[in-house]
């Protein structure tokens, strides 16, 4: 059992995935070593990965890049500061390091998105886009402050302790909308009825696009990247484990996360 096994059985199932595209690949090491003992994160901060290593394990799967460029080429920050740290720490070690992003945000039921859904306790589908990003639901009808409340309570156990709004906190609201990490639901999810779009920082700028949303009547609730899509790899190691048995599959978060101080 190897990487490349996991890697090849992941490509083979997500049709929506180019394989000569995808940055679903091995970043670092032997995709041919015998592996016996995985972790996965959604992003491989120095702590996670050396979390990896002092855990003894053989692969990391990671979600997002290691070294803060999507395509993780060669040159820039692999080779100073943090990144050239995370570089000599996997050097020393015998860690293997892939990625499975392009796969993970499209899969059905357990993915990004759908786990995102049922993270926010989001039970009643009633539309998507073409992409499969986007999805929107049906709530009980209540103010915006009341529902940001209540995903704000969702969220904490992630490590995020507010969210941040925008739109009238007394509009009332009953079709919530979810995307992928950046990929965050627009007028796409407007023309379909929805009355407000949870969206994360990383994809949602303010005046380009929230202020934008906002000004069509919606509400626009943000998250953190990390949160959006934490519970979606909890879910990727869980279907590690159960795919094969034979693996020792963990769960790692300690990347940094977010506070916020309040006047």
């Amino acid at each position: 059992m190897n990487t490349n096994n996991i890697l090849e059985h992941m490509i083979g199932k997500s049709p929506w995935v180019n394989p000569e595209r995808t940055v679903d690949t091995v970043k670092f090491g032997d995709a041919e070593k015998d592996i016996r003992k995985v972790a996965v994160c959604w992003y491989p901060s120095i702590q996670t990965i050396q979390s990896a290593i002092d855990g003894q394990c053989d692969l990391l799967i990671t979600h997002e890049p290691t070294w803060w460029d999507h395509f993780d080429r060669p040159g820039g920050w692999r080779e100073k500061g943090p990144g050239l740290e995370k570089t000599q720490l996997l050097e020393a070690s015998e860690l293997v390091v892939a990625r499975l992003h392009d796969t993970w945000d499209n899969w059905p039921v357990l993915g990004i998105r759908d786990s995102l859904a049922k993270g926010l306790g989001l039970d009643k589908f009633i539309a998507e886009d073409e992409t499969r990003w986007h999805g929107m639901y049906e709530i009980p009808e209540q103010t915006l402050a009341s529902f940001s409340k209540y995903i704000a309570e969702r969220i904490a156990p992630l490590g995020q302790d507010a969210v941040q709004v925008i739109g009238d906190p007394e509009m009332a609201v009953s079709h919530p909308s979810i995307g992928v990490g950046c990929g965050g639901p627009q007028e796409d999810m407007i023309d379909l009825g929805s009355d407000v779009l949870i969206m994360c920082f990383d994809g949602a700028p303010y005046w380009s696009l929230r202020d934008r949303l906002a000004e069509q009547g919606v509400g626009v609730i943000t998250l953190e990247h990390g949160t959006t899509e934490m519970w979606g790899m909890e879910s990727m190691a869980k279907y590690i484990q159960s795919t094969w048995r034979e693996l020792d599959v963990l769960y790692l978060d300690n990347h940094w996360k977010a506070w916020h101080v309040a006047v």
